[in-house]
């Protein structure tokens, strides 16, 4: 019998899938199957339109934003926009990226108003992109099956470059399926669920922007993942039907349906959402944190970890220790 998962094999799996996910991906390709298969971690290429030129194991704006985000939890305990914000222009300012390609088009929005003084809550009022998404799957570690203060802690995430109801219900989801898989011995229907939920929570935050419902997405995501075909036209629909582009709306649905083909196996995960194709970084780098929090850290291999850390000049694992201290803080009060 396997030995139960530790809150700190949750908290490491999470990261290591969202870093790990995110490299993997880099190197996928933007249009749908069929084309080259990435099997293992491996450079973009160089004439890749976003990603040319990064190294093997290096991750993009996906995963250093979210590392942003922890590190403001990790400095004021609990989730607040206004020390998201801070965290993000440090980040940005740091590591130059305000003229980088990586930079999706909401965020660089956001970036643009705040240099004109805009207030926190009104830079963020058009962005409808996955942003919200890419970023938010540690955030659903800080209250492990809480649903409510996840989906608020969500908000909170997102309030800075995605404050609308489209981008925080589609962020809520994702951060509610993480929240659940942090507890007990959830399957992969129970995340479903919980994604579901959260995204009907998170809807009632931001201003409001024309997109459709994220629940009943990924409802329809997940039905086709399920379907009786292989598993290389499942995808195709995913491409096709859902999308796995930059709308908040795809990103969370295309993702849950990526964890749904791999059974929950993070590894499995990043694979299919990596050879889907379109953001590829995206998909992969969320299925891989919640089918990290899932299967726990001990699911990757060690090579990969090596890679991702040392591309990166980043501890992964001691992130995953402060992490897990700050949040058992908390469940002993």
């Amino acid at each position: 019998m396997p030995k139960p998962l530790t809150l700190y094999d949750r908290v490491y799996g999470c990261l290591l899938g969202q870093a790990i996910g995110d490299a993997f991906g880099a190197a996928g390709q933007m249009h749908c199957l069929p084309q080259p298969t990435v099997d293992d971690l491996i450079a973009p290429p160089a004439e890749h339109p976003v990603h040319g030129g990064l190294q093997v194991g290096e991750y993009t704006d996906d995963t250093i934003f979210a590392l942003a985000i922890l590190d403001s939890l990790l400095e004021g305990g609990k989730p607040s926009a206004a020390s998201i914000a801070r965290s993000f222009k440090s980040t940005i300012d740091r590591l130059g990226l305000a003229v980088s390609r990586l930079i999706g088009p909401s965020t660089k929005a956001a970036i643009d108003a705040w240099h004109r003084g805009e207030e926190l809550g009104q830079a963020g009022r058009s962005g409808w992109t996955n942003g919200s998404v890419m970023r938010v799957a540690l955030v659903g570690l800080r209250y492990p099956g809480d649903m409510d203060a996840t989906v608020e802690a969500a908000y909170e995430s997102a309030m800075p470059t995605h404050n609308t109801d489209i981008a925080i219900s589609s962020a809520a989801a994702i951060a509610c399926a993480v929240s659940r898989a942090a507890v007990g011995n959830p399957s992969v229907d129970d995340l479903i669920d919980a994604a579901c939920k959260g995204a009907e929570k998170g809807k009632r935050y931001g201003y409001p922007f024309i997109a459709p419902s994220v629940s009943r997405r990924i409802r329809f995501a997940v039905e086709l993942a399920k379907a009786d075909k292989p598993v290389i036209e499942r995808q195709r629909d995913i491409y096709d039907l859902v999308g796995t582009g930059l709308p908040a709306y795809e990103m969370a649905a295309a993702a849950l349906a990526h964890l749904v083909l791999a059974d929950g196996d993070p590894v499995e995960a990043i694979r299919l959402s990596t050879n889907t194709g379109g953001d590829a970084d995206t998909t992969a780098a969320i299925a891989g944190a919640i089918a990290g929090t899932l299967r726990g850290a001990g699911r990757f291999p060690m090579d990969w970890v090596g890679t991702v850390n040392a591309a990166n000049r980043v501890d992964l694992a001691d992130y995953a220790q402060r992490y897990t201290e700050l949040i058992q803080r908390d469940l002993r009060n």
